[in-house]
């Protein structure tokens, strides 16, 4: 189980981290007055959810299967 959780915890720490820096390179290059701006960090929230929650998913999957009180 903490290998999941390990993988699961690295999985979701690479994705923030890669969104984060597109969009600090989106900020320096474009500013916070462009809309294309804004709509990339809409985006990135909808990523960044779309990704907590497949995980989340996993992790629980993993967990009603692997965890002590379901032996």
């Amino acid at each position: 189980m903490w290998a999941v959780t390990g993988w699961a915890a690295a999985t979701w720490l690479r994705v923030t981290l890669a969104l984060a820096v597109v969009l600090g390179v989106l900020w320096l290059v474009l500013g916070t007055g462009s809309g294309w701006f804004w709509a990339a960090v809409v985006g990135a929230v909808l990523v960044e959810w779309q990704t907590t929650s497949a995980l989340a998913a996993e992790w629980g999957s993993e967990a009603r299967y692997a965890w002590w009180w379901t032996r």
